[in-house]
């Protein structure tokens, strides 16, 4: 079912190029795609805790992408989902929960106007979280899950654009992904 579905989602980010190549020897097409690297600052909530630990934390997400269009671009990037530790009152030991994850997604915006534009993101997740108990790996669990999310962007200049963000991932791990952050763009 997992690899189904993946090669469904790889077939839909490699239909766009498919009609970039077309557009490549269309005297209309006046820019080229433009590469992008980004960085945010995330909160996530998970349906999960660990020794009385709950999953919530905050954490990062470091991203790049190619945008083929004003409309359309696919991203991968890395989740630093949480990082959350404490003390059990029953048992009195100490736990912590981690868990990270790698993101493929294709994303379509629409533009508002020249500054301001709205996204939808379409994805896969392949993560992994592991609970410790005072410092020794009792727990670990990894999974493939499907990433959707929805955001808006605001355009600083032609390269910098400052983008918040919703994201939810839905399967073994169920979270919610608030986060907020910039983008750094090519020519």
């Amino acid at each position: 079912m997992k690899s189904t579905l993946l090669f469904c989602l790889l077939g839909m980010m490699m239909a766009p190029s498919a009609v970039q190549a077309e557009d490549i020897f269309n005297e209309t097409m006046t820019e080229p795609g433009q590469f992008y690297a980004g960085f945010s600052l995330l909160k996530s909530e998970a349906e999960c805790s660990y020794e009385g630990v709950a999953c919530d934390s905050t954490g990062y997400k470091l991203a790049t992408g190619y945008k083929f269009n004003e409309h359309l671009a696919v991203e991968g990037g890395y989740y630093d989902l949480f990082n959350n530790d404490g003390t059990n009152p029953s048992t009195l030991k100490r736990s912590s929960v981690n868990a990270s994850g790698l993101a493929l997604s294709g994303i379509g915006t629409y533009s508002i106007n020249d500054k301001t534009s709205l996204s939808g993101r379409a994805g896969i997740m392949a993560w992994q979280a592991d609970g410790n108990t005072d410092g020794i790996r009792v727990d670990a669990m990894s999974g493939t899950d499907i990433l959707l999310g929805v955001g808006g962007g605001y355009k600083l200049n032609d390269h910098w654009q400052m983008r918040g963000e919703y994201e939810h991932v839905s399967g073994d791990l169920e979270a919610n992904i608030y986060s907020v952050g910039t983008t750094l763009s090519t020519l």
